[in-house]
């Protein structure tokens, strides 16, 4: 059964809403390649290597925020809500402490996002005497020095796993690219792929979820989807394409990246047999609330609106978590059928 659950929750999460003049029929490709390389459900191999892998008062790093200095100062919508929905579950269903590690100008609305989840803002100090906190820390921006931050981060945490989601990894040439393939400039990121990197040579879990293949853990399928001509160009002078070189031990392919880390944490609710470890409608308005109130805007049309990935309304989100959730609701249900 955990794997059927899996099987629907990636198919949910993998519905494609995209407006005209944006890249579209691609999620399902990518998902299928991703599906293919891993051979289970994504959603279930995510939730069952974090059950497996995280224990009671263990740290795990995750890795959100993206946007440029112009149209999204303070960051997007997709990333946080998913970041702030796996860190709610890995509290409530395992009792492990969340690090949130992401550049200064993004973590106020990934803080107020955390927050309107029920997950508290604390020092590492009180964190590890306290369950439903978490810690933020600011990473700072460009090459220079990012190597050894993530180096000395994972010698203090000692985190049993790395999740990244919706977060930009550069590709084979350390490139940097938004999803329609123009290059980022790398002085205003902070190159938090050396967290993942470190930590798969430390053989800590790692897993990424994304949309458009830009992100960190596409790597892991690179060379299978340029086979299939899927972000094997770009618009920038690489001539590399935009797909992120930085693979992780597993790929959430996703529509929006909320969605895929909503999905996984479906996952970790029904192995866990506690559908309350998925939040409900009420939280998912609530939480988009805050990230826009704290600056964060919709990734496609760079303002502050209820919205996410161009255009998918707070309703629409609503409507895809109690989706969700009713399907990890009946799926821990049980009924003799007499006719």
């Amino acid at each position: 059964m955990p794997e059927v659950v899996g099987e629907y929750l990636d198919r949910l999460c993998n519905i494609e809403m995209r407006m005209a003049g944006l890249v579209r029929g691609t999620t399902h490709r990518r998902y299928d390649v991703a599906r293919r390389v891993q051979g289970h459900p994504l959603t279930y191999l995510a939730a069952s290597k974090i059950i497996e892998n995280v224990h009671k008062g263990d740290f795990v790093l995750i890795l959100t925020g993206s946007g440029s200095p112009l149209w999204l100062p303070w960051g997007e919508t997709d990333g946080p809500l998913g970041a702030a929905c796996l860190a709610r579950a890995i509290d409530l269903g395992l009792q492990a402490k969340s690090v949130f590690i992401s550049e200064e100008r993004f973590l106020e609305p990934i803080k107020k996002t955390c927050v309107a989840a029920g997950v508290s803002v604390l020092p590492k100090e009180m964190v590890t005497k306290r369950n439903h906190a978490a810690v933020f820390l600011p990473f700072p921006q460009g090459e220079k020095g990012a190597r050894d931050r993530a180096e000395s981060l994972l010698d203090e945490f000692n985190p049993k796993a790395v999740v990244s989601v919706e977060r930009t990894g550069p590709n084979e040439k350390g490139v940097f690219h938004t999803q329609l393939g123009t290059a980022k400039e790398p002085d205003t990121l902070a190159h938090l792929h050396w967290l993942v990197v470190s930590a798969k040579e430390r053989n800590i879990l790692t897993i990424g979820v994304g949309d458009g293949g830009n992100e960190i853990g596409y790597g892991l399928i690179k060379e299978e989807l340029k086979e299939i001509g899927l972000g094997s160009t770009c618009r920038c002078p690489c001539e590399s394409g935009l797909i992120s070189a930085v693979a992780t031990d597993v790929l959430v392919s996703a529509a929006v990246s909320n969605w895929g880390a909503y999905c996984v944490a479906g996952c970790i609710a029904h192995l866990l047999k506690s559908e309350e470890l998925l939040h409900d409608a009420a939280t998912e308005l609530r939480m988009l609330e805050a990230c826009v109130s704290a600056g964060a805007g919709d990734g496609h049309y760079g303002a502050q609106i209820l919205s996410v990935d161009g255009g998918i309304g707070y309703e629409c989100n609503q409507a895809f978590i109690t989706m969700a959730r009713t399907l990890v609701k009946l799926a821990l249900k049980e009924i003799q059928r007499e006719y």
